[in-house]
């Protein structure tokens, strides 16, 4: 399965979003082709722990992967194979706390998909119980994420490394402070620009990363619903996510603006 190469400046902005339990190989393939310039599938949990955390949550109603961890490496190559219908790169965004029995999977991934993404993101209790999630995002916790990034690093993939994190849950300057930490182990930030209270996207926290990491690829994600929150998020970004607008249909703008940008 060949692996593209990612270059910022001659694929789609327009990226399609994580949704747990619901965005894998077959909902990137219906989707069809052109819409966006990556994919990402996922979460995928790599440990058992973190399995056992999101058969919780899918229990109590909220969707989830579940799946035979025996079965990964058949499972995950099948995802990007469908996903890669879409042509679009095709990112995994992955899940785990134990990093030495993640490692030969983040193997498997590293060579079928075009972009790992760690998942410094998900604010569900059963993940952030285990010290993840966006707990990696913590000052607390950046020796635990330099562990991982190191680790992931020493097994010389070429596949890009980008970290999925959220905007205010620490300080701007914290998670700058956090990132820098570990700047040489990862080559892009995807920020969900969560603002508290508000139903518009933080710009002004996007706009800081921007500042300060104008080495990284950055993808902003929150609230984007049309070519106009797009292009205001494009200012501080390399591309654009969305998730929430594609589950309800709202793509006919995503089309519009791919075509002006040929």
């Amino acid at each position: 399965m060949e692996q593209q190469v990612l270059n910022k400046n001659n694929i789609n902005k327009i990226v399609l979003a994580p949704m747990a339990g619901i965005t894998d190989g077959d909902f990137c393939k219906k989707l069809g082709t052109g819409l966006f310039g990556i994919v990402t599938i996922g979460a995928y949990n790599l440990d058992e722990e973190t399995l056992v955390a999101s058969e919780k949550i899918a229990k109590r109603g909220r969707k989830e992967f579940v799946y035979n961890l025996n079965d990964f490496e058949e499972l995950i190559v099948s995802e990007i194979k469908k996903a890669k219908e879409s042509r679009a790169l095709v990112s995994i965004n992955i899940r785990f706390i134990d990093i030495d029995k993640s490692l030969d999977r983040i193997k498997t991934i590293g060579k079928h998909a075009d972009i790992i993404e760690l998942n410094c993101h998900c604010r569900q209790k059963e993940i952030t119980d285990l010290g993840i999630g966006q707990e990696l995002l913590k000052k607390e916790n950046n020796e635990r994420l330099k562990n991982f990034l190191v680790k992931i690093s020493d097994l010389n993939l070429k596949t890009p490394i980008f970290l999925k994190v959220r905007a205010n849950y620490v300080s701007v300057a914290e998670l700058i402070y956090n990132l820098n930490c570990v700047k040489d182990y990862f080559h892009g930030i995807h920020i969900d620009c969560f603002n508290p209270g508000k139903d518009y996207a933080d710009l002004d926290y996007l706009k800081a990363m921007r500042n300060n990491f104008k080495d990284k690829i950055i993808i902003g994600n929150n609230s984007i619903r049309s070519i106009g929150d797009a292009k205001n998020m494009l200012k501080y970004a390399d591309f654009v996510s969305v998730a929430r607008c594609v589950l309800s249909g709202n793509v006919e703008w995503i089309k519009e603006f791919n075509r002006t940008q040929i």
